[in-house]
């Protein structure tokens, strides 16, 4: 009965410090909280298992983590070069139809995933991307030309 009660604290303690923390999905963590999430069940192990009695050690090393993530949070809003620094910036890899290779090869991204993501967003051809840019989340976002965009690219083209 004991463990269940363990069990039981813990799960509202935490979900308590996730309220605190705020809204987001799993897909959109920074790696900041994905680490957080990975330590968590390692912090709180002992403590549900009983190989340290105290609930007490647990409760502290995961607020001390939680904190460490909102102080973390809090400095990347605030300071941007800090926040490049913990979560990086996009990076361009495709610029009006033509594949930027140095940054696929820097950031690891094969054609094969690109063609993925292109085929996602409804995009066939290459030449059809205006860009495409990894995010710091690590998520691909694909930008097409409209029709009016392909008309003027065309216009530039023949104008050169």
């Amino acid at each position: 009965m004991e463990t269940v009660i363990r069990v039981a604290f813990v799960y509202v303690f935490i979900l308590a410090l996730f309220r605190v923390m705020g809204k987001r999905e799993v897909s959109q963590l920074t790696p900041t909280e994905l680490v957080m999430l990975l330590l968590i069940p390692e912090i709180m192990s002992q403590a549900l298992v009983r190989e340290d009695f105290s609930m007490t050690n647990g409760v502290i090393g995961v607020t001390t983590l939680m904190s460490l993530v909102f102080i973390t949070s809090a400095l990347t809003y605030s300071f941007k070069r800090f926040g490049e620094f913990v979560e990086g910036k996009p990076a361009l890899l495709v610029e009006k139809g033509k594949p930027v290779n140095e940054t696929m090869d820097l950031e690891r991204i094969p054609a094969e995933e690109l063609a993925s993501e292109m085929r996602r967003a409804g995009i066939e051809k290459l030449e059809d991307v205006k860009w495409a840019v990894l995010e710091s989340g690590g998520r691909i976002a694909i930008i097409g030309y409209d029709a009016r965009d392909v008309r003027s690219q065309d216009e530039e083209e023949s104008i050169v």
